[in-house]
């Protein structure tokens, strides 16, 4: 049952509250947020596609541009809590208009970095509207469907940044190397806005949290079951980084693919990520726990496979494949799971659930540029990102919060 503001306080100027966001329809809501998130799996996903194109633009190593790579998932990490405890009063509107604003500007300053430097600076600050805007995204969708279909309301904004894995992310990569990297980034601040646009016309006025401020919301990021929530997200997910932030040069470098065959295999690993969220959020409405699990274990096995038939050819598009099935699977679970532990606070849960799936991208991500910056080759980051998945293992069966 939606639980959704009807109308707008009396008075408010057009210009800020359309008409058309007095009684917006649920679905129309969503929209706005899947093209918000298709943007952002643009502007994160896509960065992995143009690798090739910045390496000889700036002058690069495949690891150099790996730790900008890093940056917007450090942005994200530090963005999504910062902005959530510290704006946790404002209209949910306006929180999520500013962010697609800023999201939209630091696209802008990453197509136009000139260098490695500032390219790491434009996408450290990329990165931090990222959490907010989607953790406020979830909250206003669950008001919309009803907290009963929490599971779906997830996997919906989630079809947004999957179906950028499958078209948007492959197109970058072919954008990139036939007309440069930067109009890549060009496409995303486009998208970005048309994001914004739809917000601006559908999303209604939600109060922020009633009288909040860093003492009331910091206390929602208390416990051992959030903690280890957030500890598990972090290790389970770091092969999503380690694995697909040099995926094309292991497939292109390690296995000899060519460019328009390895835009094939990005978007088979796109579909991947789309059949696991849309298996992930039905199976999140039925248990979370056993969503959890099921994700987690099968992320492992893949992270598996994938070492020991990485430099095989095709095998390693299955084991690609599959890993993005199982790791979207687990990020459903991970997610809902986490506004469960907040649940005082549930948009400010949705938005550490992004915090942390970040913390796993700079984990997953860094490792893999110290392990490729040392001479061990393109595979060797999934062995990395396996000992993490085995800790999640552990923890999603033995772990507080996880034992229930």
């Amino acid at each position: 049952m939606t639980s959704l503001p009807p109308a707008s306080e009396a008075g408010t100027p057009r210009w800020l509250l359309p008409r058309t966001a007095h009684a917006a329809h649920p679905a129309l809501v969503l929209a706005g947020f899947v093209v918000a998130g298709f943007a952002i799996s643009l502007s994160q996903g896509g960065s992995s596609g143009v690798i090739q194109d910045q390496v000889r633009d700036l002058d690069a190593s495949v690891d150099m541009i790996g730790w900008t790579i890093v940056a917007y998932a450090l942005g994200v990490v530090v963005g999504a809590p910062l902005i959530m405890v510290g704006l946790a009063a404002w209209n949910r509107r306006r929180l999520l208009l500013t962010m697609s604003a800023v999201f939209v500007a630091t696209s802008v300053l990453t197509a136009l970095a000139p260098t490695v430097e500032t390219l790491f600076v434009a996408r450290l600050l990329a990165g931090l509207p990222h959490g907010a805007l989607l953790g406020s995204a979830a909250y206003v969708g669950v008001l919309a469907l009803g907290v009963e279909r929490r599971g779906q309301v997830i996997a919906t904004i989630m079809y947004g940044l999957t179906a950028a894995i499958v078209v948007g992310v492959p197109a970058m990569q072919w954008i990139s190397e036939r007309s440069g990297w930067r109009l890549a980034f060009w496409i995303v601040a486009a998208v970005g806005l048309a994001g914004f646009v739809l917000m601006w016309a559908f999303v209604p006025s939600v109060p922020g949290t009633h009288g909040a401020g860093f003492r009331t919301e910091l206390a929602a990021l208390r416990g051992r079951v959030l903690w280890t929530a957030i500890l598990t997200v972090t290790v389970g997910f770091a092969g999503l980084g380690a694995v697909q932030s040099y995926m094309v040069p292991l497939l292109e470098d390690t296995n000899g693919f060519a460019p328009g065959t390895v835009t094939v295999v990005l978007a088979l690993f796109g579909l991947g990520m789309t059949a696991g969220a849309y298996v992930g959020g039905r199976l999140t409405d039925r248990s979370v726990l056993l969503t959890s699990r099921v994700g987690v274990i099968g992320v492992a096995a893949m992270l598996l496979l994938l070492g020991l038939v990485g430099g095989s050819g095709w095998p390693v598009v299955v084991a690609l494949v599959l890993l993005g099935v199982f790791i979207q699977t687990f990020s459903q679970g991970a997610q809902a799971h986490l506004m469960d532990a907040t649940h005082t606070s549930p948009s400010l849960g949705a938005a550490i659930s992004h915090s942390a799936l970040n913390a796993a991208t700079v984990v997953g991500t860094g490792l893999g540029a110290i392990v490729i910056g040392a001479g061990l080759g393109y595979v060797a980051p999934a062995w990395v990102a396996l000992v993490l998945a085995l800790v999640a293992v552990v923890l999603v069966f033995v772990g507080p919060g996880y034992r229930r």
